[in-house]
Order: C-alpha cells, then sequence, then structure tokens
C-alpha cells in the first residue's frame, strides 16, 4: 500500500456508487471498445501520407508532433481526439482546418463548433495566417483569403442563431427574434408569475424565487429530467408547488413564442427541433457540411450533442470531436460527461486519437498531475509527458492554523519570488471566489497589486441591462420584458402601470402612441421624452447613433437613480466602442448575448490573459481558469468540505467532477504549484477539518511537504494554557 500524506480511512465516500454500477459499467464498456480502436503515430506511414499529398505548402511533420500530426491529417470517418492539459489541442485544430484546405477541401464545407467566440475566432485566424504565404504564391490571394471567411466557425449559440434567421422561412419563424439572457430569463418568469398568481396557500413554503425557477427550467431541458423529478431529487423542499411550477415552464415557453423571445436554451432546442422533424432542413446541413470539427467535447450538454450528431450522422460527413475526460467540470450548467465517454458507442466505428506531450508544466509538476489523473475513477487512459529535461521542483503542500495565516503563506511566497517572475505570473486558483477574502486583504496590506476575476458581469450591471433594453424596443417592440424594465424607471411608473402601458402598446401594433395618451402621460413626465427618443433613434441610420441618443435620455434617469452615477458612466464608453462595431442592431444585440464582456472597463472590458495594462497577479476560481496557465500557481481551502465542495461528498459522480476541478485547477502551473489548508473552515455550512481528500490520497513521494514553524504573538493562546 503506497504511503500517503493523511491516513485515508477518515474519509467516507459516497454510497450510491453501488446503485451507479449499471450505468458505470456500460460507461466502462463505451471506453474499452474506443480504446481497442486506438490510432497509433506511425512516422513513417504519416510521411507516407504527407507525400501523397501534393502541392502542400505547409511543413507539417515539422511543426507538429507525431500525435498532432496524426489528427490533423486524419480528415475522414469519426475521430474522438483526447486532448490532454496543454497538449496543443488549438494548434491541432488549427493545422487540420489548413490541411483540409490544402487538400482541395471548401472553406464553406467546415464548421468548426466552440464553447467561446476567442477560441473559435483564433482557430480560423490561425489557419488563414498559416496559408497565408500558399496563397500569396498563387497569385490570387486577396481572393482566396477571402475565400477562407467562408469557414463557419463560432460558438454553438452563435451557430443555431445563424441558422434560425437564415432559414427562418424554411422553419416557419420570425427572424427578428431577440435572445434573452439568463437575467432576462428570470425577468420573464417574475412577470408570468406575478400575473398568474401560481403561489398558493395550500403550503406554508414560500414559492421559489426566479432565480431558482430559471435554473429549474433550464436544467430539466439541457439534462432531460422532467421538472417533477428535478424537484423531487433536487429541490424537496417545494415539492408542495410542482404542480404551479410545471404550468409556469409551459406559460414560460408561450411567452416567449407570442413575444419572438429565445433564452439560451430555445435557440439551440429549436435547431434541434427542426432538425428532427424537417428532413429538408437536416439534407440541407448534412450536405452543406462535410468537415464537422468540435472543441470542448466534454463540456457538450444532451442539446448540443444531438445537434452534432443529427449534422454528422451520415457516413459522408467526417466528425473529429476534440476534448479531455479528465477536464469535465460544467456538470452545474448541464454539461454531461458520458457524452465524451459514450463516443465510441455513438460511433461504432470511430477512431481514438491521443495528445499526450505536454507542452506547458515541468515534469515534477506533470508527475502530481498524472498521479491525480489516477484517482479518478472512469475515463481514458493517457499518461502525460514531458519534452523538458529539466526536472523541476515539487508541488508543495502546507497547512497553515488559519485563514489568515494561511494568505500571509501565500503572500510572503509571492514576495520570495518576485525577483524570478513578474507578478501577473502569478494565480491563486480558488473552488468558490469568497475564499479568496483573506488573501485579497493580505495582498492589500503588503501592497501586492491583483486582480480578481468574475463578479457581475458587465452584461448584467443594472445600468447596462437598462441602456440595452432601449436597443431591443427598437429591434423588436414585442419584447415586453424590455418595456416593462425602461418603463419602471421613471418615478410614478410602478409595475402594475408598467404591464398595463405594455399591452396598450403591443395591442397598437407595437406603436409608441400610448405613451401620449393622458392616462398614462399623467403617470410621468419622462413619457414625452421617451417617445421623442425612440422616434428619434427609429430614423438613425448606425448602431453608434441610436446608442448616442438613448444615452443622451437615459443619463438624467441614472443621475435621479443612482447616487454612483458618475461610475456607472464610465461603462458607456465600453458599449459605444462596441456599438461602433456593428452595422445593424441585431448584430449588436446577438454578439453582446452570446459573447458578452466580463469584466469592468477598467480591466479593458473581457477578461483574457496578458490583456492587462499592468502587472498584476490574478486571483480566480478554478472555473474561470480552465484554458489558462501560469508559472506559478497556488491553490488554497484544500480541506475537505470546501475542495470537495460539502454539497458533493454524498454523491460519487458529483464528487468525481470536484475531483476532475482540483485536475484541472494544478493543470494550470508551468513552474511552480502551491497547495495549502487551513486546519479549519468555518462557515454556515459547517465546520471542516480534514485536510482534502485529493490531497491525502496520492503518494508522499509526489509532493513537498512543507511545514510552517508557529510563533507565540499576543493574540494566540501558548499550548500550556
Amino acid at each position: 500500500m503506497k504511503p500517503t500524506i493523511f491516513d485515508t480511512h477518515h474519509y467516507n465516500y459516497p454510497q450510491n456508487f453501488i446503485e451507479m454500477k449499471p450505468k458505470l459499467t456500460r460507461l466502462e464498456k463505451a471506453i474499452e471498445k474506443l480504446e481497442a480502436n486506438l490510432m497509433t503515430a506511425d512516422t513513417d506511414l504519416l510521411q507516407q501520407r504527407l507525400a501523397h499529398d501534393l502541392g502542400l505548402k505547409i511543413d507539417y511533420a515539422s511543426e507538429l508532433n507525431a500525435h498532432q500530426l496524426l489528427a490533423a491529417t486524419t480528415i475522414e470517418g469519426k475521430v474522438l481526439v483526447i486532448a490532454g492539459a496543454g497538449s496543443g489541442k488549438t494548434k491541432t485544430l488549427t493545422y487540420r482546418t489548413s490541411y483540409l484546405i490544402e487538400n482541395g477541401v471548401s472553406p464553406k464545407e467546415i464548421l468548426l463548433l466552440t464553447f467561446t467566440r476567442k477560441a473559435a475566432n483564433e482557430i480560423k485566424g490561425r489557419a488563414k495566417t498559416l496559408l497565408a504565404s500558399s496563397l500569396a504564391s498563387d497569385g490570387e490571394s486577396q481572393k482566396d483569403s477571402q475565400a477562407l471567411n467562408a469557414i463557419t466557425s463560432c460558438t454553438f449559440h452563435s451557430f443555431c442563431t445563424l441558422l434560425l434567421r437564415q432559414y427562418s422561412g424554411l422553419l416557419g419563424i420570425n427572424p427578428r427574434f431577440t435572445i434573452l439572457d439568463t437575467g432576462d430569463s428570470e425577468d420573464a418568469i417574475d412577470l408570468i408569475n406575478k400575473e398568474k398568481k401560481y403561489a398558493t396557500n395550500i403550503t406554508s413554503q414560500a414559492f421559489p424565487r426566479k432565480k431558482t425557477l430559471q435554473k429549474i427550467f433550464s436544467t430539466s431541458r439541457n439534462r432531460r429530467i422532467r421538472i417533477r423529478e428535478l424537484i423531487e431529487n433536487g429541490y424537496p423542499d417545494i415539492a408542495t408547488h410542482t404542480p404551479a411550477i410545471e404550468q409556469l415552464a409551459i406559460d414560460f415557453h408561450e411567452y416567449k413564442r407570442a413575444n419572438h423571445l429565445y433564452d439560451f436554451d430555445d435557440i439551440i432546442g429549436q435547431v434541434v427541433r427542426h432538425l428532427k422533424t424537417n428532413d429538408k432542413f437536416r439534407e440541407l446541413l448534412q450536405t452543406h457540411y462535410r468537415y464537422v470539427m468540435v472543441d470542448e467535447y466534454q463540456d457538450t450538454n444532451i442539446p448540443q450533442k444531438e445537434l452534432i450528431d443529427l449534422i454528422c450522422t451520415p457516413e459522408s460527413v467526417s466528425l473529429m470531436v476534440v476534448g479531455d475526460d479528465n477536464q469535465s467540470i460544467y456538470a452545474f450548467r448541464g454539461a454531461n460527461y458520458e457524452n465524451i465517454l459514450l463516443f465510441g458507442e455513438t460511433y461504432p466505428d470511430a477512431k481514438l486519437i491521443k495528445l499526450e506531450q505536454n507542452y506547458r508544466s515541468t515534469p515534477a509538476v506533470l508527475n502530481y498531475i498524472n498521479a491525480l489523473s489516477d484517482e479518478i475513477t472512469l475515463g481514458y487512459q493517457k499518461q502525460l509527458y514531458s519534452g523538458s529535461q529539466v526536472e523541476g521542483m515539487k508541488p508543495v503542500f502546507c497547512r497553515l492554523s488559519n485563514e489568515t495565516k494561511e494568505a500571509k503563506y501565500i503572500a510572503d511566497k509571492v514576495i520570495a519570488l518576485k525577483s524570478e517572475y513578474d507578478y501577473q505570473d502569478f494565480a491563486v486558483l480558488c473552488r468558490t471566489s469568497f475564499q479568496s477574502n483573506y488573501i485579497q486583504l493580505e495582498f492589500m496590506e503588503r501592497q501586492i497589486p491583483f486582480i480578481v476575476v468574475g463578479g457581475i458581469k458587465f452584461i448584467e450591471r443594472r445600468h447596462i441591462k437598462d441602456v440595452l433594453a432601449f436597443v431591443k424596443i427598437l429591434y423588436n417592440p414585442n419584447d415586453t420584458i424590455s418595456w416593462h424594465r425602461i418603463l419602471t424607471l421613471f418615478k410614478g411608473v410602478g409595475s402594475v402601470t408598467a404591464t398595463r402601458l405594455t399591452q396598450a402598446i403591443t395591442a397598437d401594433n407595437n406603436s409608441f402612441e400610448p405613451l401620449l395618451t393622458a392616462k398614462f402621460a399623467k403617470k410621468s413626465d419622462q413619457l414625452m421624452p421617451l417617445y421623442k427618443m425612440l422616434s428619434q433613434a427609429n430614423q438613425a441610420d448606425s448602431v453608434e447613433k441610436i446608442i448616442a441618443l438613448i444615452l443622451e435620455f437615459y443619463i438624467p434617469v441614472l443621475k435621479i437613480n443612482e447616487d454612483n452615477w458618475r461610475e456607472r458612466s464610465e461603462d458607456f464608453r465600453v458599449l459605444t466602442n462596441l456599438a461602433n462595431e456593428h452595422d445593424s442592431l441585431d448584430s449588436f444585440l446577438e454578439n453582446l448575448a452570446l459573447d458578452p464582456p466580463n469584466d469592468s472597463v477598467a480591466t479593458a472590458g473581457k477578461f483574457e490573459q496578458g490583456d492587462a495594462d499592468t502587472d498584476k497577479l490574478t486571483i480566480s476560481t478554478i472555473h474561470s481558469a480552465k484554458g489558462l496557465e501560469w508559472p506559478v500557481v497556488f491553490v488554497n481551502a484544500l480541506v475537505d468540505g470546501i475542495t470537495p465542495h460539502y454539497r458533493s461528498l454524498s454523491d460519487f459522480a458529483e464528487l468525481e467532477e470536484e475531483r476532475k476541478l482540483f485536475y484541472v485547477a494544478c493543470s494550470r502551473a508551468k513552474n511552480r504549484l502551491f497547495l495549502t489548508a487551513p486546519d479549519y473552515f468555518s462557515s454556515y455550512s459547517g465546520y471542516f477539518d480534514k485536510a482534502s481528500r485529493f490531497i491525502a490520497e496520492l503518494s508522499i513521494d509526489k509532493v513537498e511537504v512543507e511545514t510552517v514553524k508557529k510563533s507565540i504573538k499576543e493574540s494566540d493562546e501558548p499550548v500550556w494554557w
């Protein structure tokens, strides 16, 4: 038995492992089947393959390692690429895109689906750059470069939005629909709830809040679980309201359709529904997209998998999905880890390729990461390795007496290493955002500059949502949620008046004239100026002018409603700059909804690694850090009940995801990895005093255990008391 840091007998493990055995057996068989179809990187055969491809301008063999080359040049059939952390999956997808085009594939036949617009644009942009030299040598570089724009490279939601608008006639839908973000959906649910009065007196249990209802509806759709079952297993305290909640879900759906509104789940769900029922639509896409690639496949949910399968079912459609089952950490968003594990069951003739050479971490850090991977119960076999000859330093684990001492330890290490690194080379990764509070205080006291990734997203800020509500009603006058938001900004206009005025506007064929009627005009002196502004904005010939007119009207309202209006107004510069990038309202709204900036103007809009103007350390949740890397990484609060989270301790699948989350955190480190834990953690959730089982389970030779000598201060009780 391997020696471990702590005795693992002290930890309780989920009992539902036994209940899940049939499912696990099915997953194991699917994995074994696909492992049997593992493709090996035979260098000689790959060279022969390239030799047959006459006219290649890019030297793929010198740019890619053997397994990357195998993936890039395997262009037919169904293929799963397991890409370990730091193995260069983006580079591989980029070169595969270039290889397809150099082999005569039309750019318009290529579909690349990702989870971020940044990734989609990066792969497409890099492919264009790679091909630039060969295009120039043909003498028609500009024409051919423009042809490369025909590659469809976008997020799932952007792709489905494109389809719904482009094929609206075939699908029988109105193309001028508005996209609801999560907050908009919550507001719509709240409006319907207040109008229908679902809350009953049959129970003392309060009717669930709009956030809870929205989450229930979204989870039900993405995980294909009926609301009744979801409430029974996940929300038993509100079970008496189940019939009312089920009816509210139906009414919410009908409300959206009546007002040409689509939430994020509708966008993909509607495309999937039409692909299932509309043969012409399905055949059109299957014919159009011959080469499909999917990034981060482990993060797909059931509707996204259905979308892929409905397009890629024919043998003539080539499908390559890339992902890492060890990094499946988004179940709370509806992601289904089974998708990547059952790929071989979905496509019986599928092949498997593994990218295991890591270009990020030192061998010492990789040894620890591989040990973490071995503890994951179910998944594809993988062993990451580094080409570096420098072993590097083992990860360090240190347990401190409390959170204050933990924060001090981290600050001490940062200062000690500052001579070797810039502040931007450091990151502190937390399971949840509140676990960084003591660290932030310590950094401020020690004058260590830092940024915190997270907080309220740009598009979710109240003043930004207000301005966008004006834009939305100009684009879609049926958007009753936006009307309600705008009208309740004005003193004298309450929820009831706003509802009646909104009904009057929609009843009058979406005319603005009801704003001028006497019975409503007397409620607020802002309705006449609102009418004039909307009329002018309707005549404006650019998005920039529309935003300018709205801000001219809105800022005086903001001054009345918010005492920090000057600070809030700073965000309008970002909004104006974004407006300048679009020539239509639908493009502007769609981009903001599907790929919004998510940090303050002080950090230059959307957080992207390397974008900060100043040298600052990063404090981030682990989820927000996925896909990023830093030379020095600290993972704090490694107490059982925090990491893993206490809610996961009784459920096998949830505990496995927590294990993967820790794997993701550790695999962000390039050179140094520090793991810390206070002796205890106390909160309203409970008292936790065991070090994380993820630390305890590993062999002691994988990590250096550091002890900190405890000094007696006036605030400490001597041990002999």
